[in-house]
């Protein structure tokens, strides 16, 4: 299957693709009126995982190779440190007792979180960045990022506290560009799939109500992020030197 419609089309498409899953999940279980959140997650992992094969089918057919998606090994950075370091921040603001807490809650959450990663990584990573590539490395990032943020809007539809849903907009806006830099540096979808689990995880797995240190524990994810998406952008695209006036054939 040979796609020749422009890389932004595609990129659209693709963000659409990854609404189509959980709006499945979502209308399943507002059509049989779940509220066990258990039940919601298995729905939902069930959905995200149908997503997860027809994302790996797309890839397959595509003009590209699983190789030229990310699939391989990465060289580990200083940089993992001070991510795993900032997510496990979210702790402090104490472990959910939603569902009870029990056993059977946190392995199907686990499945769910490896689901979304896993689907939303081959799309906005992997699919998205891919195409977008062909207008340039820095279009791919920016874009892939910004129509990842785009994608988290419907948090707003769904009723979900508005303060928080911008902020997880602006998270996931920031959460994209680093991702989507550190595919292009690392030449690797592996970090971004690992560290979207484990994000979702203890997002869910930590106490989420809207409160003071939610909100600043926010706050700080995000200045983290920008720190990062600095330190990449410098690094992927480093100033080009300045030519000394004095001496032409030098730079400094």
């Amino acid at each position: 299957m040979k796609m020749k419609n422009s890389p932004i089309l595609l990129s659209i498409l693709f963000t659409l693709l990854a609404l189509v899953f959980p709006f499945i999940a979502g209308t399943i279980i507002t059509i049989k009126n779940i509220s066990s959140l258990s039940s919601i997650f298995l729905i939902q992992f069930i959905s995200t995982a149908g997503g997860v094969l027809v994302t790996l089918w797309i890839m397959k057919k595509s003009k590209f190779s699983f190789h030229d998606f990310g699939f391989r090994r990465f060289k580990a950075g200083a940089w993992m440190a001070v991510i795993v370091f900032s997510e496990l921040i979210a702790f402090f603001n104490g472990i959910t007792e939603k569902d009870g807490f029990s056993a059977q809650y946190v392995f199907i959450l686990l499945l769910f979180v490896i689901a979304v990663g896993l689907c939303e990584e081959f799309i906005f990573r992997g699919l998205i960045f891919k195409y977008l590539s062909a207008k340039g490395l820095k279009v791919a990032i920016l874009g892939s990022s910004i129509l990842f943020g785009i994608g988290h809007l419907a948090n707003i539809l769904s009723g979900a506290d508005l303060l928080m849903t911008l902020l997880q907009i602006i998270y996931a806006i920031l959460f994209g560009l680093v991702c989507a830099e550190i595919v292009a540096k690392t030449k690797s979808i592996i970090f971004p799939i690992v560290w979207h689990t484990m994000h979702d995880f203890i997002a869910f797995l930590t106490d989420s109500e809207p409160n003071v240190l939610a909100v600043s524990i926010y706050v700080f994810h995000c200045i983290v992020l920008i720190g990062l998406a600095i330190y990449f952008w410098r690094a992927l695209f480093p100033k080009k030197a300045v030519m000394n006036l004095k001496n032409p054939e030098s730079y400094v």
